[in-house]
């Protein structure tokens, strides 16, 4: 919370996923000066929110900007809670530590479709160099990498259950979700070492907090980026006292505030759809209408169902499971999002389209909670079509902005969505689940076409992964340079964060994040020595 620099070679703009590794790696070279601006604080790194179990506990108050979306028709006019991370780690701090790298196919699209150098031969060694694997160094993880990922500790009966019952309908059991065979159900990987939650701040930014050559400061805001002749020179905050700053970047701005406050920088500063911006009394900066565009997200439906043999999570952490937790960092809290399941809804799909995550305390599709003893299975859509847009409310940098994800615009999305519940409740007639849990589901009551079509309008959601709003390419309409990360037009400038995927990845966005972060500061130091 001190003073800020008058001037430095590198602004990091965020320290949430991407924001803490680009300014670790970015501070190796060190005549380099970076400044790593965070609008949060350092809430969520207390013991308590370190606890996987509390996860659900970080989704409010300070630790999240608590954005909501403006009213989704194909959801009844109901505005969707979506929580970003706000603080020291960003959504790695808060998020549900899940472990997924995605699809080979997925990462071979972004780059047919124009983000040269991002195809899975690129990516691969990446992900693999990020990780501490407890796998061990196999084909598919590395072993020595910055970020702690483990397999479920202590899994509950309920989640093997789940996995049980998939093998009794004749699903696949995946042993590695990352490994070579990603299609089926098991139990997953996670950000969790030791029991206790593993985020970049501990991977990356804790161990690069020391170099005399990077600056942290949290609580300032920036509001936004100066551009000169065409180039990216400085941005405009308010420090943690309130006091308007000016900081000069000698070298470069690299911007990794999210795939809905980045879009929302770029335009504060004059740089996006300029009809959109002069309406607002912005001036026009740099024409470039693909900013806040291309939004995705994965939707979801929750389905909760009774549990009459066996404990959910928020049941089973009685004083005797707080004091296992607190000694050995074991039991119920060491954990949470256990078991999940990778499916697609017509043989013909090239891949899974859908994901059924099993959580083990009843919340609906908002993450409220339910009083009664009972768990939650999700059912996420993993290759949505449906596209919408970030946009600003008001010229104020304080005013949260318009996000219209556009959830289930497109007919085959809502198709798609309904069919994967009806996986979710082929899997409960499974007799390991059935058992568990009687078979009948509390929500949704009836599972005709017309009743479940009603539920979705009622109680979809979203898996709060948003991407895509500053999309990458070479081509023309696209934001920034898959080759150097710039943004096209604005010397200086990079964005490195979810808003540059071209498309939704088959998988919760995380490890990704950090991934495109890896390789983006490579990118970006090699277009510095140029």
């Amino acid at each position: 919370m001190g003073d800020l620099p008058d001037e430095v070679d590198v602004v990091v703009v965020g320290a949430g996923a991407a924001g803490c590794v680009l300014a670790a790696r970015l501070s190796e070279e060190a005549g380099c000066r970076v400044l790593l601006l965070e609008a949060g604080s350092t809430t969520g790194l207390e013991p308590e929110a370190r606890t996987p179990g509390a996860a659900m506990r970080l989704w409010t108050g300070p630790t999240s900007w608590g954005d909501t979306s403006v009213p989704q028709p194909a959801l009844g006019g109901r505005r969707v809670t979506l929580p970003q991370g706000r603080g020291l780690g960003g959504g790695s701090s808060i998020n549900g530590m899940a472990w997924f790298h995605g699809y080979p196919a997925d990462y071979d699209a972004w780059q047919a479709g124009g983000a040269h150098g991002w195809a899975w031969k690129d990516v691969r060694p990446v992900f693999r160099a990020i990780e501490h694997n407890d796998l061990g160094d196999a084909e598919w993880h590395g072993f020595d990498g910055p970020m702690r990922v483990s397999r479920v500790r202590d899994a509950s009966a309920l989640a093997l259950s789940f996995v049980a019952a998939g093998a009794e309908i004749g699903l696949p059991v995946v042993e590695d979700f990352n490994g070579a065979d990603r299609e089926g159900i098991g139990l997953l990987q996670a950000n969790i070492n030791d029991g206790t939650r593993h985020s970049v701040v501990d991977g990356y930014l804790l161990p690069a907090a020391g170099r005399p050559n990077l600056t942290i400061r949290a609580k300032a805001l920036v509001t936004s980026i100066v551009v000169e002749s065409g180039r990216a020179t400085a941005v405009q905050c308010v420090d943690a006292q309130g006091v308007r700053r000016r900081v000069v970047a000698r070298r470069s701005i690299v911007v990794a505030a999210g795939a809905i406050r980045t879009p929302q920088l770029l335009m504060l500063s004059g740089i996006g759809m300029p009809s959109h911006l002069r309406k607002l009394g912005i001036d026009v900066v740099h024409d470039l209408p693909a900013v806040g565009a291309d939004l995705q997200d994965h939707p979801l439906a929750t389905t909760v169902w009774p549990v009459v043999d066996g404990s959910p999570l928020w049941s089973t952490t009685s004083d005797a499971d707080a004091r296992a937790y607190q000694l050995l960092r074991r039991g119920p809290l060491a954990s949470f999002t256990q078991a999940t399941a990778k499916l697609r809804t017509r043989e013909d799909l090239p891949g899974p389209n859908i994901q059924l995550t099993l959580a083990l305390t009843a919340l609906d599709s908002n993450r409220r909670a339910y009083p009664e003893p009972a768990l939650t299975c999700s059912v996420s859509l993993l290759t949505p079509t449906s596209r919408g847009e970030v946009r600003l409310a008001s010229a104020d940098p304080t005013d949260a902005p318009l996000v219209d994800p556009g959830y289930l615009r497109a007919r085959a999305d809502r198709e798609d969505l309904l069919e994967g519940l009806r996986l979710a409740r082929r899997l409960f007639q499974g007799p390991a689940l059935k058992a568990a849990t009687g078979g009948q589901a509390l929500d949704p009551p009836a599972w005709d076409e017309e009743s479940l079509g009603t539920f979705i309008r009622d109680r979809g959601g979203s898996e709060w992964h948003p991407v895509g709003t500053c999309r990458m390419g070479t081509d023309s309409a696209a934001v920034v340079d898959s080759t150097t990360m710039e943004v096209n037009g604005v010397l200086g400038l990079h964005i490195a964060d979810a808003s540059v995927m071209p498309a939704i990845p088959r998988a919760n966005t995380h490890a990704p994040t950090i991934m495109i972060a890896e390789r983006a500061a490579q990118l970006i130091r090699e277009a510095g020595a140029r």
